[in-house]
């Protein structure tokens, strides 16, 4: 038997098929996410929900088209943007992803949209979060008038290959909305009610392992975020393990010992009574590539000449690149924190011979370690335990070998890598066999992961 894993990302969309004896990917398909709408407001960050249903359906039609025996579909996507739908489940707005930065604009006394709902609230909210897009939305008059609810891009993709007119979220994908109790799995009807938002348009919550329904006879999950989905899908130990993910952003997760009371750590729900508490870089893997484009601007401007790519010069710099006494300090905070938006990165510490290619390239990939380091500092007093593995996952990791020392020197703990690529994809496809019955718990399913 095989099962099939989807993820709908920011810049691709995916889908793998896994033999469920080996536990290997038999078969990757990925297609570039191109569904990005060209607006007028900087601020507004918009992708087409039909353009990716397109896409999403030929990911899967080349998955099927081996003719396997499917046991059963998972799907997860990046979390916490939205999409408005009517009544029929039709999506009747652009997707507002999680990059939309409308929530950081004044709202009013001198305070942004996310910081009024937070004090307002007392809940932890940034930009992006569906519900401050809502706030926003209905703020300035965005909500379409025929709209009967919310929901994340991957959960309007249960729904559409189940042939639901509503969508059920899981915890892991209600959470990421914000105004989500985590205790008690539910939207916080109170704090809604206090920012004069419409209860009925938040989506309904299911249980954990619920199946949302069935495509051509295959049973469907509910989806699942894709950071739950990629630490199910990476971690063999999750009591021992930290998950470090590099893409587009960046995250450190580690499973919880419990809800903390501190609001500011990001604690989110993971499966049953369990959580794992998250700390998400907005820039992440982003950070190198913004060199890279700079670097290539520096090339055309001076020399005349575009080259596609300077990664791979990158690369060999960075090989066997030690720091001098004078190194460069980066910080990478290119756009911001989610509690320090306004925050910008910086280099520092410039000296007469430290200013190259080499020394920037190590910079930036320390900046980036080390942002995530201080998150763990953060996060290890309320961990469950003192973590024994570090697992790499993401392209940014995959694709930088230096990076991946650097990890390993800051943490001092050798790094593990997944054999399979497409982590959250084969996360939302081992959720998808616990609620299909084939196998009794998430931990008996982990055993199909291999690494490196």
């Amino acid at each position: 038997m095989y099962s099939i894993g989807l993820d709908i990302g920011t810049t691709s969309v995916c889908g793998i098929l896994i033999n469920l004896v080996s536990g290997r990917v038999e078969l990757s398909r990925t297609l570039p996410n191109d569904s990005f709408i060209k607006t007028e407001n900087p601020a507004e960050k918009l992708q087409n929900p039909i353009r990716l249903m397109e896409i999403l359906s030929s990911v899967l039609d080349e998955l099927l088209s081996q003719n396997k025996p499917i046991a059963s579909i998972g799907i997860t996507g990046q979390m916490h943007g939205i999409v408005y739908l009517n009544k029929m489940g039709q999506p009747i707005s652009e997707l507002k992803i999680w990059q939309d930065g409308r929530g950081d604009l004044p709202y009013k006394d001198g305070l942004t949209y996310a910081e009024f709902m937070s004090q307002k609230t007392g809940y932890p909210l940034a930009t992006g979060y569906g519900a401050v897009t809502y706030f926003y939305d209905m703020i300035n008059g965005l909500v379409p008038s025929d709209a009967a609810c919310f929901c994340t891009i991957h959960d309007l993709a249960a729904m559409t290959l189940c042939g639901k007119t509503a969508p059920k979220l899981h915890p892991s994908d209600a959470a990421s909305l914000g105004l989500f109790d985590i205790k008690n799995k539910c939207y916080d009807k109170g704090a809604i009610a206090l920012l004069g938002l419409n209860f009925d348009l938040f989506p309904a919550v299911c249980s954990d392992y619920s199946l949302m329904g069935h495509f051509k006879g295959i049973p469907v999950s509910v989806a699942i975020g894709d950071n739950q989905a990629s630490f199910l899908g990476a971690v063999k130990n999750p009591e021992e393990s930290l998950l470090i993910n590099v893409g587009t952003g960046s995250q450190i997760s580690c499973l919880a010992g419990g809800i903390p009371k501190d609001t500011n750590l990001d604690c989110r729900p993971l499966i049953n009574d369990s959580y794992i508490l998250a700390g998400s870089s907005l820039c992440g893997g982003r950070s190198y590539s913004i060199l890279e484009q700079f670097l290539r601007s520096v090339v055309k401007d001076i020399a005349g000449v575009e080259i596609k790519s300077a990664y791979p010069a990158m690369d060999r710099l960075t090989e066997n690149y030690t720091p001098e006494n004078e190194p460069l300090n980066i910080t990478t905070l290119f756009s911001g924190t989610r509690l320090n938006p306004q925050k910008r990165g910086s280099i520092e510490n410039i000296s007469v011979n430290n200013l190259t290619t080499a020394a920037l390239c190590h910079g930036f990939m320390q900046g980036m370690v080390n942002e995530l380091y201080e998150m763990f500092k953060a996060l290890k007093p309320f961990a469950l335990g003192t973590p024994k593995y570090i697992v790499g996952s993401g392209n940014g990791i995959r694709n930088n070998k230096a990076l991946c020392k650097k990890f390993e020197a800051a943490f001092n703990i050798k790094m593990q890598i997944p054999a399979h690529k497409e982590e959250a994809a084969f996360g939302a496809a081992l959720y998808s066999l616990v609620a299909k019955g084939r196998f009794a718990t998430i931990n008996e399913a982990a055993k199909l992961i291999k690494y490196e």
